[in-house]
């Protein structure tokens, strides 16, 4: 089963770290309430979460300037930015952040399979998400990398003459002319 669903929104990332911050005002008004002083609620809760949103601001910004200084003009470091990747976002623990490893780093989620990928697989396939061994390898969930395909007209067996023409193009069958395409 493929999931196909990308990366935790940011937005939600944010709520859970001000939810976090309201837990902890809430937490600190039970607590002054048990040694016998009187506080208000409101300006706490407001003062925790105004106070952990400057900060997630703060050390988001650093992060990413830091980033764009020291990896600005790689071409990696600006296509993981692209496709909605962030130094800072990414690298949060849950229950921040409850995306795979492999999700922050390549974008997707990871198909649900009994079949459970060893952990030194560190790449992704580009069309389900399902963590491959190596970077340029045929997908044990999808099949996604395979340059061969059978022809549904003939039967024969083509190779893919270039990566990604049965997804794109399609390649014709030298025997009878059919289009294969995935």
């Amino acid at each position: 089963m493929m999931s196909g669903q990308p990366r935790t929104p940011k937005t939600t990332i944010i709520a859970r770290i001000f939810a976090f911050g309201a837990s902890m005002g809430t937490m600190f008004f039970y607590i002054l309430a048990a040694l016998g002083i009187t506080a208000a609620i409101g300006p706490m809760l407001i003062g925790a979460i105004f106070g952990i949103g400057i900060w997630v601001f703060i050390v988001w910004a650093i992060i990413r300037f830091v980033g764009w200084i020291f990896a600005g003009n790689d071409p990696d470091y600006q296509q993981y930015i692209a496709e909605g990747g962030d130094p800072y976002f990414d690298t949060l623990p849950a229950p921040f952040n409850t995306d795979s490893p492999t999700q922050r780093i390549g974008g997707l989620r990871e198909p649900e399979s009994d079949f459970v990928p060893p952990e030194h697989w560190q790449y992704q396939c580009q069309r389900c998400g399902a963590r491959v061994e190596h970077e340029i390898d045929v997908c044990w969930n999808c099949g996604n990398g395979n340059d061969t395909m059978q022809c549904h007209g003939c039967g024969l067996l083509v190779k893919e003459p270039s990566f990604g023409a049965f997804e794109t193009t399609g390649v014709i069958c030298p025997q009878c002319n059919s289009l294969i395409r995935s």
